[in-house]
């Protein structure tokens, strides 16, 4: 049963130092999250990148070398924010059994991919720390890094999830990290990625993507079954405002992931231009509006259809069997509500 509306859920009542009782299973979505997170297992030094080495020096351009450079210097440091924010903000409040085994799971994932980032850098032909630097020299990268460390930040200062204004801040929270950083921010880079494969360049490189974005595919629909499961509880949450509220967040998201695609490809490669890659991050945050209930926003077709053989963006809401909740947002605002900012 569904608490009332001013009821705390069950997803954060529980003793936090209660050791983990998983059945009977009160929310089965999260556990079986976990048990395929299990069988997604893997480890970076499977892949070999003497290829890709060979590539990096002898087939690529120096645009194109900038641009593999540029999405290491990137992925690398936010794979450590999001672990951080497992576990300095998400993990502490959340004490539902089977959503913490999940979150552990998590965990240990991004701490992977943290590893595996870290190999290719020790592998490719690059200057390591000036590549890590990126997060701090390239004004785009660090736009996107200060957008996110703001919203774990705010949590730190431990909003009392017993009271309304606290379980919106956690629902802020999520959807920065797993619907806008995994499900948005990511996607440009996936689709760069798979580029040089396009071209049969950086295949190892490709290979170990393949295996991130199958556990980023799980982490983004684990946040939006999160997500809507807390709605779902306590539907007098999703305010018209705060719908907007949430709607602006993801929208300035794109806004920045549209300067960090122009810093990307400055100049066209491998025939994908910062242009492609921002009607790319239209198309997929739309399917994030939609997840939320909250609606398309930019109704831009897909330009790259050929990443359907990558990966489809993932039907989220019907992965594991969640529950779209649609909150009728346009139909609610006011005159003027659509301007951004």
């Amino acid at each position: 049963m569904a608490p009332t509306s001013r009821e705390l859920s069950p997803l954060f009542a529980g003793d936090p130092l209660e050791p983990m009782q998983l059945f009977p299973l009160r929310y089965p979505w999260a556990y079986a999250h976990a048990q395929q997170g299990k069988r997604n297992t893997w480890f970076p030094e499977e892949i070999p990148l003497a290829d890709d080495v060979r590539d990096f020096k002898e087939r690529l351009n120096d645009e194109e070398r900038r641009a593999v450079e540029l999405l290491l210097g990137f992925f690398n440091p936010m794979e450590s924010l999001v672990t951080h924010n497992l576990i300095l903000a998400i993990y502490p409040v959340l004490t539902a059994p089977e959503v913490r085994l999940y979150l552990a799971r998590q965990v240990w994932e991004e701490a992977n991919h943290t590893m595996a980032f870290e190999y290719v850098l020790k592998t490719l032909p690059v200057e390591r720390q000036r590549v890590f630097e990126a997060h701090r020299s390239v004004p785009a990268v660090q736009a996107k890094e200060a957008f996110e460390r703001e919203l774990t930040r705010q949590w730190l200062e431990r909003p009392d999830v017993r009271t309304d204004d606290g379980k919106r801040a956690l629902l802020r929270n999520l959807v920065g990290y797993y619907v806008i950083l995994e499900g948005v921010f990511f996607y440009a880079g996936f689709l760069t990625f798979y580029s040089f494969r396009r071209r049969n360049l950086l295949r190892g490189l490709a290979s170990l993507i393949d295996w991130v974005l199958k556990d980023e595919s799980l982490h983004l629909s684990f946040g939006i079954h999160l997500i809507t499961t807390l709605l779902e509880e306590h539907p007098h949450l999703m305010t018209a405002p705060f719908a907007r509220e949430l709607e602006r967040l993801i929208l300035r998201a794109v806004e920045l992931e549209r300067d960090y695609n122009q810093a990307l490809v400055s100049r066209p490669i491998l025939g994908v231009s910062a242009e492609t890659l921002n009607a790319y991050v239209e198309y997929v945050t739309d399917r994030r509006l939609e997840e939320l209930g909250l609606g398309a926003r930019f109704g831009t077709p897909n330009p790259a259809r050929w990443m359907a053989v990558e990966v489809d963006v993932p039907e989220i809401v019907n992965f594991f069997e969640a529950t779209n909740t649609s909150y009728e947002v346009a139909a609610r605002r006011e005159p003027g509500a659509d301007a951004v900012g």
